[in-house]
């Protein structure tokens, strides 16, 4: 193998693109749209560790949060821009931690730093600005935050400056099977694509877009699930802490129980993000559909590349929640608003990678679902490394069939 095409511009295909720049080989990195206008540009930069190391996936997810200080190190050095990294922990203030705060504690006893049961009264030092006043809650310190935006813009030019071919705006890219083991690309009118060879691979990475990418390939749909995320820019100074929280709310059901996690984030330049872990009551993306049993039923091919759109569902909820923790004014000091599609694996064991069954040209590297910020660089070495090494993925990330 001497050269790669990456498939999608998000976190994990600039940094599959930038690992494989720097084992050595030629990269091009193709985008429907513009690099970081997917799920990535969409998120609020919450790095949190896994609560235990027993499975494969949170034995990822450690490995990350592990790599993550060195990382942004040196993706600030390549690029000239501060990623934003700051382990600043969290306050945990949900209903659950509220009524039984030992028992959160109990569960985050490995997650590798201190956790404390917080009174009333430290909320309120700590918090000045809620308008709750919760009985308890915890402070935990080993979570942290990035700026996502900056991190996708210090991985572009990372990647450019290693000489990565970053070609955007190409609009669908469709993976086409030929014959019993090869595929080629298919673009939207004349656009010259590099094809696959023995010598050349391809890395589907395109998030929620790799399902109407790979549809023709077999096994296929891909068993991923959309699951929508929006947040607000808001005019508050920023928390020294990320503060977790829910709002029981009247006819939304998810798959923590009626209660969507809330997190206030401190955002760069001293505003403050307010985001939702399942944003509710809004379509899932412009021209797609999703099936009972969370398979897709229909893909429209063009549609499936257009930008995901803030709704004004997502916003009344977001306001909703920020005045049940601010007050009624807070409305006046929201200053943007923005949506993402997060892709989430439909079977258990986590993100969707390695070699695609039946085409040694294609791999896959797709469905971390929140955890794609924290996960991305653990992502790229486990997959590049399998590529050139041999070094195995574990089976709970392979696809099936």
């Amino acid at each position: 193998m001497r050269a790669v095409t990456v498939l999608g511009g998000g976190i994990v295909g600039l940094t599959l693109a930038r690992e494989l720049r720097r084992r050595g080989l030629e990269v091009e990195l193709l985008d429907s749209r513009s690099v970081g206008t997917g799920a990535t540009g969409a998120a609020t930069g919450i790095l949190t560790p896994p609560q235990h190391t027993r499975t494969p996936f949170y034995q990822l997810r450690t490995r990350a949060w592990q790599m993550w200080p060195e990382y942004a190190a040196a993706l600030s050095a390549e690029s000239g821009i501060d990623v934003g990294y700051l382990r600043c922990g969290a306050i945990d203030i949900r209903e659950r931690t509220i009524r039984n705060p030992q028992r959160e504690l109990r569960k985050l006893r490995d997650s590798g730093g201190r956790v404390e049961v917080l009174t009333r009264d430290q909320i309120r030092q700590l918090l000045p600005d809620l308008a709750r006043s919760p009985e308890a809650g915890l402070r935990v310190e080993m979570e942290a935050r990035i700026d996502p935006l900056a991190t996708i813009e210090a991985l572009r030019r990372s990647c450019h400056g290693a000489g990565v071919n970053i070609r955007e705006n190409l609009g669908p890219i469709r993976i086409e099977p030929i014959g019993a083991g090869g595929i080629t690309l298919v673009a939207t009118g004349s656009i010259q694509l590099s094809q696959p060879s023995e010598q050349r691979s391809v890395i589907l990475a395109a998030g929620w877009e790799s399902v109407s990418a790979a549809l023709a390939v077999a096994p296929s749909p891909l068993p991923l699930e959309p699951v929508p995320g929006e947040a607000i820019t808001l005019d508050l100074a920023a928390p020294a802490h990320l503060v977790h929280f829910n709002l029981l709310r009247e006819g939304f059901r998810d798959p923590s129980g009626n209660r969507s996690i809330y997190s206030w984030i401190p955002a760069p330049g001293g505003a403050s993000w307010l985001g939702n872990s399942v944003a509710s009551g809004h379509s899932v993306a412009s021209g797609d559909r999703v099936a009972s049993g969370d398979r897709v039923e229909r893909t429209v091919g063009d549609r499936s590349s257009a930008a995901v759109e803030p709704t004004t569902e997502g916003r009344e909820e977001l306001v909703e929640v920020a005045r049940s923790i601010f007050g009624e004014d807070v409305e006046s000091r929201i200053t943007g608003h923005r949506a993402g599609i997060r892709p989430k694996a439909t079977r258990h064991g986590g993100p969707l990678l390695g070699r695609w069954p039946g085409r040694p040209q294609l791999w896959v590297a797709t469905g971390h679902y929140r955890a794609g910020l924290l996960i991305g660089p653990a992502t790229a070495t486990m997959v590049v490394d399998s590529m050139l090494d041999g070094s195995p993925i574990p089976e709970e990330f392979q696809l099936p069939g």
